[in-house]
Parts: C-alpha cells; structure tokens; sequence
C-alpha cells in the first residue's frame, strides 16, 4: 500500500438557467470516471466525494464560476450537519425525494433556514402534495420533475404549492424539448434543468491521498472533554494531502477575505471543533468502500466509547485513552477496505494495542470479548468468557457503559 499516491477524481455539473435563459446556478454530481454516467454507490459517499471534490481539491471558482452549486445530501449527512461546513452563499442544499419528511427533519431544515441557507426538493411529483406538505412550507425551492408529472399535474403543482407557500420558487427538471421549455415558462416555473440546456459535463482533478488513520487521530482528539488545537495541527501537519485541503477548503470558505489563510493552526481556529469533525468526517465518507459507512463509524465509536468506561474498572483504567483508540481503530479494515496490518503499521500504537487489533489475546482483547458478545447478545458466551478470564465487572455497569457509549457517539456524530 501507498500513503501520498495520486489517483483522478472527477465531479459532472449540470447548469441551471433562469427565465432568460442565463445560468443561476450548477448542480453538482456524482462521478467515479470520466464516462458520464452515475454508477450505483452509497448515497452518503457519493455526497461527501461531490463535497470533497469540489471544495477540497479542484476548487469551487474552478467548478462553478462563482454560482450557487445545488448538492445532493441525504438524510444522515443532513442530520449530521454537514451542509454547514460550506457557505451558505455558495451551496443550495437539495433533499433527495427518497428522505421522509419527519417533523426532525423538518426541524432540521428550519435550522439551516435561520442561518441563511437556500433548500430545494428534488424529483417532486403531485401525488405527493399532501406528504411533503410541512415541508414545503419550509423549502425556497422546488424541483419539479417534467417527465413524472403530467400537463395538468405540472400546472397544478404551481397554483396548489403557492397556496402552502407563496415565496417558492418551481424548477422544471427534465427539460428536454423547447416545448417543455415554453410550457413550464407559460406555468409559472422560473427555472430550468435538463438535456434541452445542456447534459451533465465532466470536470476532472486530481486528488492526493491522506494517511487513513489520521482521520481517526482527528476524531479521536475531537472526542476528548478538552481536545486540543495542537495536536490536532500535528496531525495534519505531517500529512501534505490533509494539510492542502484544508487549507483549500479554508479559503474556498472565506475566499471574500482579505488575508489568505495559510497556517494550518489558523484554519482549524477558524473553522472550531464542530466544522473540523464535519470536514474529517467528509473525508473519510469519501474514501470509504463499503455500504454503511456512517454505521461502520458510528460501531466504531460505539466501540471506543464503551472500552474506555469498561478498562476503568480493570487494571488497565490507567490507560483508558488507548482503549478508546482500540475501539475507534477495531474497524478500520471494514471502513478503508485494507487490512489491519497494513493500516496500523503507520499508527504509534503500543505493541500490545497492535497485537489485540491484530486477534491476539492480552488485557485488551479480553475486555473487547465482552464488547462483541454485547452487541451480538450472546449472554451465555459473555458470562461464561467473564468467569473463564476472572473478569469482575457488574453486570448493570456493564449495561451503563454500553448505553453511555450509544449517547456519546451519537452526540459526536451530530457534533
């Protein structure tokens, strides 16, 4: 394996035009190459390579010349607060039509509104009027999707949402003949996406790739009741890559300033813990390759969270900031799809640390045992592992732990 390689990263943007045929704006899309075409891939990594493309390594005036770029977020990014991380004068944040709009949602939504941010609904159809209703009373944008809806449908959309909401704006999407053009014109709709205008061009950059585990030394820092500025500034201070698109990303987000940022220190101060969690947490959605990869971090955290309490009742309780990072690193082969022993040969892990990861038996890997038998309720295997290896935890403290690691990693996950 190679930390520091190059590898092309591509991102296809389709323009969005207004009443006079102008562009308004750029939607940013998903791509794995340069055939111009979305291949099946989790939703939630899709979105954090479209954010980290852009914004991190080829540039957002290079993507968008200064427009507004509509980016697809899913339901956990949204929760998560990721469009946060990014200018509200920059991005429109679009909500896919598959996401429920549950009044936590809503509630979401409401949030971003109130800090300046611009929110669409994408691939609406009529039918669904009286579903999205809440949520179309929140939204400045609604995304109509032309070749779902029929004529009267496309009419109808306009004159019964304005009575939910008057201040929305309709874009017709799917536009692919002038005579859908003067049609969604003559309707009421005031912008405009599709194959008439233009199909989806390909941008193409090239991007580094970081150290995967510096990732998790980030989070495992943010994770502390006092992380620190410093360590964190080691950390990516030794990575080139990391170092860059940070620094990217700090002046794409105050390119309006006068001074250029150009310490790494200064970039994290000006984003604070909350956005350094939201940008190393894009980064590591981007490089993922599984399915679930926010679950996979959030096991992860689960994990850390749930050794530290458990090692604090044992010999080891003056260790317990190792057997965080034990648990944080007990996934990693399944997040980064490498096997442990490539990943942790970069990490300063003590050696007995590196054996347990590595399925030797020690301190470490007696109090994981009781982690995995709890998640897969194997009660009888647990207690049974408990009094062959003379561990003497309580029970009920045991279930303490677990539900006090549940809480504490998903209150960093919505970090």
């Amino acid at each position: 394996m190679y930390w520091g390689i190059y590898m092309d990263i591509f991102v296809a943007r389709q323009p969005i035009f207004d009443t006079k045929k102008n562009v308004f704006a750029y939607e940013l899309l998903y791509r794995d190459s340069s055939v111009n075409k979305y291949t099946e891939t989790d939703g939630n990594k899709a979105t954090a390579a479209v954010l980290a493309n852009s914004f991190m390594e080829i540039g957002y005036d290079t993507i968008t010349n200064g427009k507004k770029a509509f980016i697809n977020f899913t339901e956990e990014l949204l929760h998560m607060g990721a469009p946060t991380l990014f200018p509200k004068e920059l991005i429109v944040i679009e909500i896919l039509e598959d996401v429920e709009p549950t009044a936590v949602l809503v509630g979401k939504c409401i949030e971003f509104k109130e800090k300046g941010y611009t929110i669409a609904l994408d691939d609406f159809e009529y039918r669904y009027i009286s579903k999205y209703k809440s949520l179309l009373k929140v939204i400045d944008i609604l995304k109509v999707d032309w070749l779902l809806n029929s004529v009267g449908e496309q009419i109808n959309i306009v004159k019964e949402i304005k009575k939910i909401n008057p201040k929305i704006k309709f874009l017709a999407e799917k536009i692919e003949t002038n005579t859908d053009y003067e049609e969604a014109l003559k309707s009421g709709y005031s912008l405009f996406q599709g194959y008439f205008f233009s199909k989806p061009t390909i941008i193409k950059g090239i991007a580094g790739q970081s150290s995967k585990l510096n990732y998790l030394q980030i989070i495992n820092e943010i994770a502390k009741s006092n992380p620190d500025f410093d360590n964190i500034t080691h950390v990516i201070e030794r990575d080139p890559v990391l170092a860059l698109q940070l620094l990217k990303l700090i002046n794409s987000v105050t390119y309006r300033s006068i001074q250029r940022v150009t310490s790494v220190h200064e970039a994290l101060v000006r984003l604070g813990m909350k956005e350094i969690n939201k940008w190393v947490s894009v980064l590591m959605l981007r490089e993922t390759t599984k399915e679930k990869p926010i679950e996979v971090m959030r096991t992860s955290l689960v994990r850390a969270y749930f050794m530290e309490g458990l090692v604090s009742t044992t010999i080891l309780k003056n260790r317990k900031s190792e057997a965080f990072l034990f648990g944080l690193f007990s996934l990693v082969d399944v997040l980064f799809n490498y096997s442990k022993e490539e990943l942790l040969c970069d990490i300063p892990l003590n050696d007995d640390v590196k054996s347990a990861l590595l399925g030797k038996e020690n301190e470490f890997s007696k109090i994981f045992k009781i982690i995995t038998c709890y998640e897969k309720a194997e009660w009888d295997e647990l207690e049974e592992h408990m009094k062959e290896k003379n561990i003497t935890i309580n029970p009920f403290q045991i279930s303490e732990f677990y539900y006090n690691a549940l809480k504490l990693a998903e209150n960093l996950i919505e970090y």
